[in-house]
């Protein structure tokens, strides 16, 4: 029994990897990759003063992009509502796919931080344990996602409350708590985590099942 279930969230997952593929999962490693990529041309051609001021306002951009990726995923595609009548279930489609937006928007965060802390590049650095501001931030814009669109009802609506958290993260939280990382990360993560727990809940409802059966909420 246990190895059908392993079997069938290998398949789960593998399904569901070949669905977001080119937008949920490539897109945050590119992303990440493109800013680590503007950072090293930029520390070769300025000094490191200009590099870091440049590098402080595009490393926000990479959560941005997780988060939207992830409203992409979670909340803009319609296939997504019909394992609701199927034995897979919808809350389980929809967690699987989150956990792997996860791991390509921490993936991606470190392929973008690792070259820039190396260069020295990165504002308030102190060690690789700055890692987790960026990394920290992919995995709060996703379970912030996939809140957004169990709660929302529509991308529109959850795009608003990504841009919005995003907003008040990169102004105003993130640069007021650059060397304490653990209030930085932690707080936004239990947040975000407790959001999450309450969508998965409500995903798992029978009577959300049924009110998108008769097409209402």
């Amino acid at each position: 029994m246990n190895w059908q279930h392993s079997r069938a969230l290998v398949g789960l997952a593998a399904a569901q990897l070949h669905r977001i593929g080119r937008v949920g999962f490539a897109l945050p490693l590119i992303a990440g990759a493109l800013i680590a990529v503007v950072g090293v041309v930029l520390s070769a051609a300025v000094d490191a003063q200009w590099t870091t001021a440049v590098v402080i306002m595009l490393m926000p951009l990479h959560s941005l992009v997780v988060g939207l990726a992830s409203v992409g995923v979670l909340a803009g595609d319609p296939l997504v509502e019909l394992h609701g009548s199927t034995p897979v279930g919808e809350r389980a489609v929809q967690t699987m796919r989150g956990a792997l937006l996860a791991l390509a928007g921490m993936a991606g965060a470190f392929v973008m931080f690792a070259p820039l802390h190396l260069l020295g590049v990165v504002y308030g650095d102190v060690g690789w344990p700055s890692a987790a501001t960026p990394v920290g931030g992919a995995v709060v814009f996703v379970l912030s996602a996939y809140a957004a669109a169990a709660a929302a009802g529509s991308p529109r609506g959850a795009t608003f409350c990504i841009v919005l958290i995003w907003v008040v993260l990169s102004f105003f939280w993130d640069t007021n708590l650059m060397t304490a990382l653990a209030l930085q990360r932690g707080v936004p993560l239990v947040a975000a985590a407790v959001a999450a727990v309450g969508a998965w809940l409500s995903l798992g409802k029978p009577e959300r099942v049924c009110a998108k059966a008769v097409g209402t909420r």
